[in-house]
Order: structure tokens, then C-alpha cells, then sequence
């Protein structure tokens, strides 16, 4: 098959279509979407289709190491090149080597003079010189947006930058937007040139790939139509994963090397090219949980575990404590905060106050919950007390 066909396969041609094929030489495209909600996927699409066809990329990176973006590569292309056998999928991936270079600005925010400095030393020093650029972590003013445009039209370059907004501006030729819903994400084009828009796009929110329409917020009708997505540890992710055994619920538990699992039912490995995938900064995670996390591969993967369990969902249910911040204790909060960002419905049972609450988007409050997804995880603090396991128990009995 060849590799041009494996880009007519991916889930944005609809939108590529409107573009007329993609961004022209001298234009800048713009991603805009909250943390986590998957603007970086969405760009190493549009940089996958064109590597795919044999055009050179630079992918210029504002955070992240160089194995992390290679990794995104080669996660979407293992999705798109599944129809090719173990050799074929080997030449692929050295073929789109061949005709990308990643670079790192170590925590630096990219900006136009950047680029250009980069383009630069490429075209002088390996002669390379790409038509797509890739910018993660940028947020173009106009002057910046017009600098890129003219080093674009000057050496036939597009521009493609992913950014987490801090203005209401929409500036650039493209202009798209990432917005989180319950259980999937939608891609919503603010500007494309002249003429009418696409309508928005419906996004898997973990695999970022197109869904249909009708199978986001469907209701189950039974406990065996449900998945319950955790950890399998001790605690309360084996009580949900008792519950959804005793209910007849299916169970999916994420667990990696050196996991320590209560419950193996359901287990699902995680590869590191899948871990990597919910990775994330422990400053960032501190400052959001407003507590230290040292640097360390344990709790790291933990963490990147949590991504998995909580963007599989439509639903997430936490068994543990609010605190008077607002965050939730432990580690768990990590779950909560995942929710919060991707606009998953989202329930805490507070073991000290003996009740469910139910996050609004701005505040906690009462509530009595019930399984009304057909994916949902079941997560929460290894010291579960038993009014925690009956109100796990209660949950699954009168839901069904």
C-alpha cells in the first residue's frame, strides 16, 4: 500500500478537504485548545499527512523532549498503519525519519525570530528545508503571525501553531479550536480562509480520531453494556472492579511494569509508547494540586495511568476527600483535575462527609449518582473506608 493512501485514511480528511489539500506556502494555521484537550494530536495529523506524501516537516517543540514527539508520530501512524505488515510499518516510520526533523526549545516559548533562527541553521547545515513548520506551544500575535507569513511566502513554508490561549483574538490564515465535552472533544474551524466553514468535527478524546455521532452519550440498559476503566489497586479501584465483577460489568485495569495490582481482571499492559502518551509535568501537576510531587518514574506512571483511566471514560467517578480548595487528596486529585479540564462529568463521594457530590463547572454539589454511560472510571483513594465501599456497592444496586 503505499503511504500516500495511509493519509487518505486518516480521520481529518474532511477538513484537509476544506483546506484544499492543507495550508498554502506563506500561510499560518492556528490550533487553540485548553491543556490536554489534544491540539498537539491534532497537529502532528496535519504534519503526519503531509510526511506521509514524501514533503519535509519541522516540528519545532516549546516543551517536551524529542523521544516524547517522536512517540506522538509513531502513535498515529500505528493507528493509521495497521492494514501494513511488521516490514512495511518498519519502512514507514523510516521514512517519515527521513523527512522530519524534530527540534526542542527546552521549556523556551517559541517565537518568530526563534524559527527563523532554526530554518536557518537547517537549510545552511543539513540542507533541509521543510513546506510544513510546526510550532507547539505558541501563541501568535498579529505581528507575530505576519513575521511567519512572510518568512513562509519567502521559502514556500506553512505554518502550523498549537497554543494554549490566553487571548480572544483570533489570529492566522486557519483558525481552529479544541473543545472538551463529556466524552469526546470537537473541532471547531473559527476561520478558514474565504467561504463557508466545515461543520465541527466530533474527536475521541484519548485516540483523537473521529466518532460517530450517536455513540457518545448513549445510556446503558444493563450492567454488562458497561466498562469500568481503573487500576485494579487496592483500595477503591479494586472495590469498583469487585462491583463491576458481582454486576456483570466488563473491566478494563491499566497497569505498567512494576504496578502493583490488587485486581487483575481485565488487565491491560501499558507500553511506553502508550505511557507516554499521558505525560505530564510534576511542577505542573504540584501547581494544579497545590502540593510537591518529586521527580520520579513511580508516580510519573501513575500518573500517565490516570490519563488513560480517565480520557477512556465518559463518566468519572472518585471515592476520597474534598478539600477546602476545591482539589480532591492524593494522588486521586490527578483524576479529578484530568476531568475538570476535559469537561467529563464528574462525581466525588467524600468519605468524612458520607455523600456524593457532583462537579458543575464551578462548584460541588449534592448529588446521587447512577451508572448513565456505557464507559466510566472507577478511581480513588487505597484507604477506602466502608462507608466508601457501600457507596460504590449502592452505585452499581440502583442502576440497574
Amino acid at each position: 500500500m503505499p503511504l500516500s493512501d495511509l493519509s487518505e485514511r486518516g480521520p481529518l480528511r474532511p477538513l484537509l478537504q476544506a483546506l484544499g489539500g492543507g495550508l498554502r506556502a506563506g500561510e499560518v494555521g492556528v490550533v487553540r485548545a485548553s491543556a490536554g484537550s489534544g491540539k498537539t494530536a491534532l497537529v502532528l495529523q496535519f504534519a503526519l499527512d503531509r510526511l506521509l506524501r514524501g514533503e519535509a516537516v519541522l516540528h519545532i517543540a516549546g516543551t517536551g523532549s524529542i523521544d516524547q514527539v517522536r512517540d506522538g508520530y509513531e502513535s498515529l501512524l500505528d493507528g493509521l498503519g495497521r492494514p501494513l505488515k511488521a516490514t512495511e510499518r518498519s519502512e514507514a516510520r523510516l521514512f517519515i525519519e527521513r523527512h522530519r526533523i524534530i527540534h526542542t526549545t527546552r521549556g523556551a516559548a517559541p517565537d518568530a525570530a526563534r524559527v527563523q533562527h532554526v530554518l536557518d541553521q537547517l537549510a545552511d547545515v543539513v540542507e533541509f528545508r521543510p513546506v510544513l513548520c510546526v510550532v507547539d506551544g505558541w501563541e501568535p500575535d498579529e505581528a507575530g503571525a505576519a513575521a511567519l507569513a512572510a518568512l513562509g511566502k519567502a521559502r514556500g513554508i506553512a505554518f502550523w501553531c498549537a497554543c494554549t490561549p490566553v487571548s480572544t483574538d483570533l489570529v492566522g490564515d486557519v483558525v481552529l479550536e479544541l473543545i472538551p465535552e463529556r466524552s469526546h472533544v470537537t473541532l471547531v474551524s473559527r476561520r478558514i480562509r474565504a467561504g463557508a466553514l466545515p461543520p465541527p468535527m466530533r474527536m475521541d478524546a484519548a485516540t483523537f480520531t473521529a466518532r460517530a455521532a450517536d455513540d457518545a452519550d448513549r445510556k446503558p440498559t444493563s450492567a454488562g453494556e458497561v466498562t469500568v476503566y481503573s487500576g485494579g489497586a487496592a483500595g477503591a479501584e479494586a472495590a469498583f472492579g469487585e462491583a463491576a465483577e458481582r454486576h456483570g460489568a466488563r473491566e478494563v485495569s491499566f497497569t505498567f511494569t512494576g504496578h502493583v495490582q490488587a485486581r487483575t481482571r481485565g488487565a491491560h499492559p501499558l507500553t511506553e509508547q502508550e505511557l507516554a502518551a499521558g505525560d505530564v509535568s510534576l511542577a505542573y501537576v504540584s501547581r494544579r494540586l497545590r502540593r510537591d510531587y518529586a521527580e520520579g518514574t513511580q508516580i510519573r506512571r501513575v500518573l500517565q495511568s490516570l490519563w488513560h483511566q480517565v480520557s477512556s471514560a465518559q463518566v468519572v467517578y472518585v471515592i476520597g476527600a474534598i478539600q477546602e480548595d476545591g482539589t480532591v487528596t492524593g494522588g486521586t486529585g490527578w483524576s479529578v483535575e484530568l476531568a475538570r479540564m476535559w469537561n467529563k462529568r464528574l462525581w466525588v463521594f467524600d468519605q468524612d462527609k458520607d455523600t456524593w457530590f457532583r462537579w458543575n463547572g464551578e462548584d460541588w454539589v449534592e448529588g446521587v449518582p447512577t451508572l448513565d454511560a456505557t464507559a466510566i472510571c472507577g478511581t480513588g483513594t487505597r484507604y477506602l473506608s466502608e462507608t466508601g465501599r457501600v457507596a460504590i456497592e449502592g452505585l452499581f444496586a440502583r442502576s440497574f
